[in-house]
């Protein structure tokens, strides 16, 4: 594989999902105020992203309230949250007189596609990390799939889902 030229990154991401999708916007409202930049990457074995497609029943409500979208318990102000994205789609005032904090399935996964075509991260869709290896301080991550190759970081963040499958070792 190809070492892919740009230095050593402050995270891999393996999995985009909720969590490193979160994970993700919190990197970039980070940058967009601090003078160093953390550099991350992600990798999503799906070729787009999705959230538990298999089960986006219609009329089918979350379990948790909206207020634990992405961002709100940590950021509240962020452009990111569910009550930005419900405005952006001009469904404000009909999701508050829907009288409940348990948005629909359908909803809470059309909020995260919104969120993943907004943030600015880099994510290698269709992909898997077949090796993590510790060289000299750095972790190298090889990289199979679509966007092939090999990224280096200092860290790894690993947000496998429902069935996480582990590179050996």
């Amino acid at each position: 594989m190809a070492e892919d030229n740009g230095g050593v990154l402050d995270f891999v991401g393996v999995g985009f999902g909720p969590s490193n999708l979160a994970l993700a916007v919190a990197v970039q409202e980070h940058n967009e105020r601090c003078a160093r930049a953390v550099r991350a990457e992600f990798v999503e074995a799906k070729p787009e992203f999705g959230w538990h497609t298999g089960m986006l029943i219609p009329g089918a409500t979350m379990q948790i309230s909206f207020l634990k979208d992405l961002v709100t318990q940590r950021n509240p102000q962020s452009e990111f949250t569910f009550l930005n994205y419900l405005t952006e789609r001009g469904r404000l005032t009909e999701f508050i007189n829907y009288k409940t904090f348990f948005p629909t399935r359908l909803e809470f996964h059309d909020y995260l596609q919104w969120a993943a075509a907004k943030v600015d991260a880099s994510v290698r869709y269709g992909s898997r990390v077949t090796a993590v290896r510790e060289v000299d301080g750095v972790f190298e991550v090889d990289v199979d799939g679509a966007a092939a190759g090999r990224l280096r970081a200092r860290n790894v963040v690993i947000a496998g889902g429902l069935s996480p499958q582990l590179p050996p070792g």
